[in-house]
């Protein structure tokens, strides 16, 4: 850069929010959190508080308590992967867990508890492997198991603020902002869930219909 020149603040427009990974073709869940991730991620912030920054974006605003400045891309990366994880059946389940945490009483951290247990190592369960290492692992750390499937061969290298941002996020998810997107996710899930039984139901009566001719 040269003298006189000063770096601009990056715009939230120019950030990628893409995961690690990406959602996996067919699955519902997957692509309908991803996609309203990244809407979620190029919406306006609508107010500022006094000691923010002018061009603050949504992830800076749900990160604020993290130990870093910046919204970098590793962060939007780390962030994007996480949300598309939410709409696996593991992330799933761990989501049916901080309901039941948040029905008995935990309400604004529910499923940050449920995500610290899930997330414990233990060397019986998944070789050892945590959750964060898994959806966080590039596809390259993947290899084929003994039984043909598809398996964690080795660790990502995550640093300090990749577990912190995951904490946040999951902290964020209880509360009434995170509240309010995940209900919208939950809802568009289920109705392109109902979309795609009614298509397959059409599809094999007309298999059904054609039989019969």
């Amino acid at each position: 850069m040269g003298a006189g020149m000063t770096q601009l603040p990056l715009d939230s427009q120019w950030l990628l929010h893409r995961p690690i990974t990406g959602p996996r073709a067919g699955h519902i869940g997957e692509n309908v959190f991803c996609e309203k991730w990244l809407e979620l991620m190029q919406s306006e912030v609508e107010f500022r508080e006094v000691d923010e920054p002018e061009h603050l974006t949504k992830l800076n605003r749900i990160l604020r308590n993290a130990d870093f400045a910046a919204c970098t891309d590793r962060a939007c990366a780390i962030a994007a992967s996480w949300a598309t994880y939410l709409g696996c059946n593991v992330g799933a389940s761990v989501l049916s867990l901080g309901e039941s945490l948040r029905q008995a009483g935990f309400v604004h951290d529910c499923y940050l508890l449920a995500w610290a247990s899930h997330n414990r190592r233990a060397y019986g369960v998944n070789n050892g492997f945590r959750a964060i290492e898994f959806f966080l692992a590039p596809a390259d750390h993947y290899g084929r198991s003994y039984t043909g499937g598809v398996e964690l061969k080795r660790i990502p290298d995550l640093c300090v603020l990749d577990y912190e941002i995951i904490e946040h996020l999951w902290s964020w998810l209880g509360s009434d902002d995170g509240g309010a997107w995940l209900a919208g996710c939950q809802r568009e899930i289920e109705r392109r869930q109902a979309a795609a039984w009614r298509s397959e139901r059409e599809q094999n009566n007309g298999v059904v219909e054609q039989r019969n001719l």
